[in-house]
């Protein structure tokens, strides 16, 4: 019996153990299959914690800058942020045209500033008209800046008419009233004195004429406007000579006229010669193609008025053109060439420009002061007094005297450099 418990309970030892063994190899196996797990990616990045050091509250309380462009030393910021350097914006608006620059004015008040800063004032043109009698030589420079008079004796000039004003100089047309040869034509200077002779060219009645240029320019291009006449005294061709200073023969060109009213003004404009008739209507003469051509100008009621005292003048400025009129006995009046239109417009504003009327050669100035804008300066010996006011229909005078409508006196641009007279 005694034999039987013992092995009993030897049996019960051995199972006790067997079961402290397989607990451990549980154990074991569980704690194993832990570590794996914790080296599966998957597994550390769901149990992964930030780790934070004193260097990373370091870096988050840096203060980085704002990596933004700044403007440059000395420069102008306009409108869409464009920063442009002060010097360069100025040289750039000061090489502009007075159009192109008003233009610039509008883009923003810096650049308005800028465009005002640079736009220079023009001088003004001189009056040059005879002293006493056109058959005398003896004439008058008048500078009205500076109300200083030259008198000047220019015995070439006795019994002259002026037709043309551009760029300083005259083209001049001899008469018989000073005992000149008719029909000589030469381009004048009446700064330096300088005389450039053309082609003779045969007197014909209601001559037309102007060139495009200074002579000391290549482009210069001298033109005269005619019509041929039949037995019948109808004018059913228009002649058109042209001549450049230093050819020995003027080259006419014939077109039909299709316009039977006189042909009376012109002007060079936009690098062709456009003719005004006594109705409004224009007539194009493109030097380079030698064609003729007529705008589909409307008609305006108020030309072709049948007044004896009214003067046509036409004018020009930047490709703008302009006609003028004026009379004895009735208030001046500017009509400007609407282009998208094709109409002749009455104008009480002529955005700052400034108008010096004679008879053939009216001369039209930007950027003068600001007194002096919108206004219509007549010609008168020795004074600039008269002017008519565009904008308030104001008048400085009352009746024009009878030099405005002389064709022996004109307004002529000076010089660029000083010129001892």
């Amino acid at each position: 019996m005694a034999e039987m418990r013992d092995g009993r309970d030897e049996r019960r030892q051995r199972r006790a153990m067997s079961e402290t063994s397989d607990a451990g190899d549980d154990r074991a196996t569980e704690t194993s299959d832990a570590g794996d797990d914790k080296c599966h990616p998957s597994k550390m990045m769901r149990n992964s914690r930030p780790t934070y050091t004193s260097e990373t509250f370091s870096e988050a309380l840096t203060v980085k800058p704002n990596v933004q462009a700044l403007p440059a030393p000395n420069s102008i910021t306009g409108l869409w942020d464009m920063n442009i350097p002060t010097d360069l914006l100025h040289e750039i608006l000061s090489r502009l045209s007075l159009k192109a620059n008003i233009q610039a004015s509008t883009v923003c008040k810096t650049w308005c500033e800028a465009a005002v800063s640079v736009r220079k004032l023009q001088p003004h043109p001189w009056l040059f008209n005879p002293l006493q009698e056109p058959e005398e030589g003896k004439y008058i420079l008048f500078d009205p800046s500076r109300s200083q008079t030259y008198k000047l004796n220019f015995p070439e000039l006795k019994g002259c008419a002026f037709s043309y004003s551009r760029d300083g100089w005259l083209l001049v047309v001899t008469n018989r009233l000073g005992g000149s040869e008719p029909g000589l034509f030469f381009l004048f200077n009446p700064f330096t004195r300088e005389h450039i002779y053309l082609p003779k060219l045969k007197p014909k009645a209601y001559c037309c004429l102007a060139f495009s240029a200074a002579p000391t320019s290549s482009s210069c291009l001298v033109i005269s406007l005619n019509y041929s006449r039949t037995p019948l005294r109808t004018a059913p061709y228009i002649l058109i000579d042209t001549c450049r200073p230093g050819e020995t023969v003027w080259t006419t060109h014939r077109f039909k006229n299709s316009f039977p009213c006189r042909w009376n003004n012109c002007v060079f404009s936009n690098g062709k010669f456009c003719f005004l008739n006594t109705r409004g209507g224009l007539g194009v003469f493109d030097p380079p193609r030698a064609t003729w051509n007529i705008l589909p100008v409307k008609p305006c009621r108020d030309f072709g008025q049948t007044d004896s005292s009214l003067r046509m003048m036409m004018t020009e400025h930047e490709g703008d053109i302009f006609v003028v009129f004026t009379s004895r006995y009735y208030t001046p009046s500017v009509f400007k060439l609407n282009l998208k239109r094709m109409a002749w417009e009455k104008k009480r504003e002529l955005g700052g420009l400034t108008i010096f009327a004679s008879i053939d050669s009216p001369l039209t100035r930007a950027s003068l002061s600001e007194k002096e804008r919108n206004r219509l300066y007549q010609s008168r010996k020795g004074d600039l007094g008269e002017y008519f006011s565009i904008s308030d229909e104001k008048i400085d005078f009352s009746r024009p005297s009878k030099d405005y409508f002389s064709n022996h006196m004109s307004w002529v641009f000076p010089p660029h450099n000083n010129v001892t007279l």
